[in-house]
């Protein structure tokens, strides 16, 4: 499934910032605690040396433990502070300890288990006084600093989250702000799909110009070429037209009716090319539909339709009744529109005794278009010939037999579908176009 680029950014955007904050909490909370483990071994540090400097070590006799000057948080049972001093065998602990000993883990600084549970960082130091090895092992409780280091992370964590979100918002409306000549691109887009517009704004960020430019260059040579074949096609068609006349006019000479075969088989090629050049003509008109088009506008088109048939078989005095939608413009390019529709109701306008219906509605971004008539019609298993070129079920009426290969070469350009039936309101011949024109119509 294909993700915008706002999402893709957005996304990229908050996995970004959600590491950056991670890192940086534990970054934070690495620091604060080597911080505080750095203070915690400064004083358990000079309490050691405080200690070494009380004890009392004769040239002769046993050392003496005057520590009753050290600092009362020592005295106090499971105080959390602890200190053990051994020299030449002798031990002297606080009277924090109580009866407990204290684990004496290798030298340097390390945390261990103390009296009661309790997280211990312990300072473990050798010492020389008087001439001899003074071993000397400071602790205290960790318990209450990992309580409020473990408060502070939270707290931090906590704010983390709201500049994270804060940052998040507005880095989406930041995006959304420098996205906006995209969205306005897009509906440029929709417009020249449309027919509203005949090229793209170069007014776009300069990383988008160079394929707007490259756009808008393919669809000039696109217009111009089309433009070019449709004269060419025209061109042709009225250069065909005067030798094809000349050679019926002479088909037609007194001459030839003693040679029937003769005047036939040259009657029979002009037909032939006459409908050729009508073929191409028609299919010249629905060319090159992926190039930006002139949107039919409803009824204007439809009426202006109607009028000119009512003139044409103004004998015949048809009914000819339109029922149109509320809306009143197609995403249809409109000579494709009066192809599709000229055909159907011509066709329809011959073989009606009286009354031809054209309905038009539209819904979830379909049209549809129904062609309907009082004549004779036709029989089901004929209605896949119909849609095959020169194919005339009744060979003694006018055309070529194209009109219904036109307009399913249109359907079939515009990924539509044509459905041949009997008319159930008017007994007839009806044909049903549905065209998908919400989107992307023309292939």
């Amino acid at each position: 499934m294909t993700r915008s680029l706002q999402s893709r950014l957005g996304l990229g955007l908050a996995l970004s910032l959600a590491a950056i904050f991670v890192v940086q909490w534990l970054a934070v909370s690495a620091a604060i605690r080597y911080v505080v483990h750095g203070q915690i071994q400064t004083r358990l540090q000079h309490d050691a040396e405080t200690l070494l400097a009380l004890l009392e070590v004769p040239p002769a006799g046993a050392p003496r433990f005057p520590f009753d000057t050290v600092s009362p948080i020592y005295h106090q049972p499971f105080s959390g502070h602890y200190y053990r001093v051994e020299i030449d065998g002798a031990v002297a602990r606080s009277r924090s300890l109580w009866d407990e000993e204290l684990s004496l883990p290798a030298g340097g600084m390390n945390e261990t288990q103390g009296p009661r549970g309790q997280q211990l960082l312990v300072l473990d130091r050798a010492y020389q006084k008087g001439g001899r090895p003074v071993r000397i092992v400071v602790a205290e409780d960790m318990t209450p600093l990992s309580r409020e280091i473990r408060r502070l992370q939270y707290v931090y964590a906590a704010m983390s989250l709201v500049f994270f979100t804060v940052l998040l918002a507005l880095q989406v409306v930041l995006l959304r702000r420098n996205l906006a000549p995209l969205q306005h691109l897009r509906a440029e887009v929709c417009e020249l799909e449309q027919g509203g517009r005949a090229a793209l704004s170069e007014d776009v960020p300069g990383e988008v110009v160079p394929l707007v430019r490259e756009i808008n260059r393919l669809l000039a040579a696109l217009t111009e070429r089309l433009r070019r074949s449709r004269n060419a096609v025209g061109n042709l068609a009225h250069a065909v037209k005067a030798p094809l006349t000349v050679i019926a006019q002479q088909a037609q000479r007194p001459e030839l009716e003693a040679f029937p075969d003769l005047r036939d088989g040259l009657r029979r090629p002009v037909e032939q090319v006459r409908g050729l050049v009508a073929r191409e003509l028609k299919r010249a008109r629905i060319a090159g539909a992926a190039g930006t088009r002139a949107l039919a506008e409803l009824p204007r088109d439809v009426d202006d339709l109607v009028a000119t048939l009512r003139a044409i078989y103004r004998d015949k005095a048809l009914d000819i009744r339109v029922q149109l939608p509320a809306e009143t413009r197609c995403a249809m390019e409109r000579e494709d529109l009066l192809e599709m529709l000229g055909n159907l109701l011509d066709n329809a306008c011959k073989w009606a005794a009286g009354a031809v219906t054209l309905t038009i509605s539209h819904d979830n971004g379909d049209w549809r278009f129904a062609v309907e008539d009082d004549g004779p019609g036709a029989e089901p298993v004929d209605y896949a010939e119909l849609t095959r070129r020169g194919v005339r079920l009744d060979e003694t009426a006018d055309g070529h037999g194209l009109g219904l290969a036109i307009v399913q070469d249109i359907v079939t350009a515009y990924r539509g579908q044509l459905v041949l039936e009997r008319s159930e309101c008017l007994g007839g011949f009806a044909a049903v176009v549905t065209l998908p024109l919400a989107g992307d119509t023309a292939a």
